[in-house]
């Protein structure tokens, strides 16, 4: 198996189009668009001019079909390229998850995953 064969992620990625909220800044809503999820963040697609910079932190509120409460996740843009169909995709990956949101997104993307 050649180097670049290997899969470097951590954790397995789902399939996952929803809408999420950046609520990074106070009073400046934003909304991207989420491609898939992972227990250690997100993919996400947005339009040309309206991606936060790589290296920025973002807190992301996700509204999970049939929750009653979202989910709140602090992260941080590692990676952003172009999409294809046009816009930007940039990765997040998650910082200073507790416990119980641990837990839920194991669940949650294991739930996505059996579902798919």
């Amino acid at each position: 198996m050649e180097a670049h064969d290997i899969d470097r992620r951590l954790y397995p990625r789902v399939p996952y189009g929803a809408y999420v909220e950046d609520i990074s800044h106070e009073g400046n809503l934003g909304f991207y668009l989420s491609r898939n999820l992972s227990q250690g963040g997100l993919l996400l697609q947005t339009d040309e001019g309206s991606t936060p910079p790589v290296g920025s932190q973002v807190r992301l509120r996700l509204i999970v079909e049939n929750e009653v409460r979202p989910l709140t996740v602090n992260g941080q843009v590692v990676r952003q390229s172009p999409n294809p169909g046009g816009g930007v995709l940039f990765a997040v990956k998650f910082e200073g998850l507790d416990r119980s949101t641990v837990n839920y997104l194991r669940e949650l993307v294991t739930d996505l995953a059996t579902s798919a």
